[in-house]
């Protein structure tokens, strides 16, 4: 998030019911200020103006994880699949069928796009129903999932925005573009809007739905820490897979419209 924003809301929450407006160890978020003492010579550099640093590392470990699992699975690969091999295999079908559902038969040119989609997203929210603030005690920065964080979601909005521009082209060239006059040129500025809303609402939707989850869990955990908060941490599983498959659906349904020969 912008400068100042960088104490996460469901730590926040937490902090401010139970201690008032000063937050416990391990609760503290890297605000612009806090990260520009300790680093005087970064601060100067205009990025860090809008940059959450806590964001941007866990994103790099999510990134570095991934490969690490990618790699790991791949090894030794058998006909009749074990352990990794199995999970990996059940991934890469579920985003093949999310593919050929919105997009069609032809999987192999989305396919890597929408599978690094769903399993970044699916990932990050996952990590984040851990319980990261028993790591408290030890001083150690609390996860918190970049799906929380506005910038991550735009970032993947915009991402999935222009990408379908560039399959739309590379499939029809500047054909791809007769749809915004067709059936009448005055539909032009409509179909404009419908194009630039849809990365607004990709973003708000995964951001809200993210966020949400990590305020009820941290006013629940001060509320009845020992009853409540687990079976919300199930429901908190559930709705992280929920919103990796509408985000990777929507962007396959709007790849689809784009490659599609009706459009």
């Amino acid at each position: 998030m912008a400068a100042g924003a960088g104490v996460k809301v469901g730590e926040h929450v937490y902090g401010v019911l139970s201690h008032g407006f000063t937050l416990p160890d391990g609760f503290t978020g890297q605000t612009f200020d806090e990260f520009s003492t300790r680093h005087p010579h970064l601060a100067q550099l205009s990025v860090w103006h809008i940059v959450d640093v806590d964001t941007l590392v866990y994103t790099w470990i999510i990134m570095a994880l991934l490969l690490v699992l990618g790699y790991v699975a791949s090894r030794g690969l058998s006909r009749v699949p074990s352990g990794g091999q199995t999970v990996a295999e059940m991934v890469v079908e579920f985003a093949q069928g999310i593919v050929r559902s919105f997009i069609g038969p032809e999987v192999v040119p989305y396919l890597w796009f929408i599978g690094a989609l769903f399993v970044f997203i699916l990932a990050a929210n996952w990590l984040g129903v851990l319980p990261w603030e028993s790591l408290a005690a030890l001083h150690l920065p609390v996860y918190e999932p970049p799906t929380a964080d506005i910038n991550t979601t735009a970032g993947f909005a915009l991402l999935s925005f222009f990408t379908y521009f560039i399959f739309g082209f590379a499939q029809k060239g500047l054909g791809y573009f007769k749809h915004y006059v067709t059936p009448k040129w005055f539909m032009l500025p409509f179909l404009i809007v419908e194009d630039l809303s849809r990365p607004l609402s990709l973003a708000l939707r995964l951001f809200a739905n993210i966020t949400s989850g990590h305020v009820i869990i941290a006013v629940l955990l001060l509320l009845l820490p020992f009853f409540v908060p687990a079976p919300l941490m199930g429901f908190e599983i559930f709705v992280g897979a929920i919103q990796a498959f509408i985000f990777a659906a929507l962007s396959a349904t709007y790849i689809g419209a784009a490659v599609s020969s009706e459009h």
